[in-house]
């Protein structure tokens, strides 16, 4: 009797471990559905998150945003100006609370902005944890 229930007993552990979702792809579900819950969002009056993902491959989060009005302009973003933002979006990266627990899991941060009149990229920016600190 006792073989029998620690047979079932092994078996049901079993099956909790094969359904159970890693980390890697709970981050990808949640990002996911933060998109289809929340996006487009407007986070100023010329920039607009249209999404945000999870690659598990790269370990990366990107968040793609489009620009419009005064922003949209591709000859705006000057060396001079992709470095400050850069060097702002890096700041805001190391002292930010929200993507704390993503920072402790060594995830890196991809911000991308296009054009909303000729979808070009006008400004990427990746951060790896070497860069934000990890």
């Amino acid at each position: 009797m006792l073989k029998y229930k620690l047979y079932w007993a092994c078996l049901l552990l079993v099956c909790v471990a094969c359904n159970r979702v890693s980390k890697d792809e709970k981050i990808k579900l949640d990002f996911e559905q933060y998109t289809l819950k929340e996006c487009p969002k407007h986070i100023d009056p010329c920039t607009r998150l249209d999404s945000a993902c999870y690659d598990i491959e790269t370990r990366t989060i990107a968040y793609y945003y489009t620009v419009q009005d005064d922003l949209d302009n591709e000859e705006l973003y000057t060396d001079e100006l992709i470095e400050t933002l850069y060097e702002d979006k890096l700041k805001s990266v190391k002292g930010s609370l929200q993507l704390k627990q993503y920072k402790d899991e060594g995830i890196a941060f991809c911000y991308e902005y296009r054009s909303t009149t000729t979808g070009k990229t006008l400004l990427q920016m990746t951060f790896s944890p070497e860069d934000y600190g990890k």
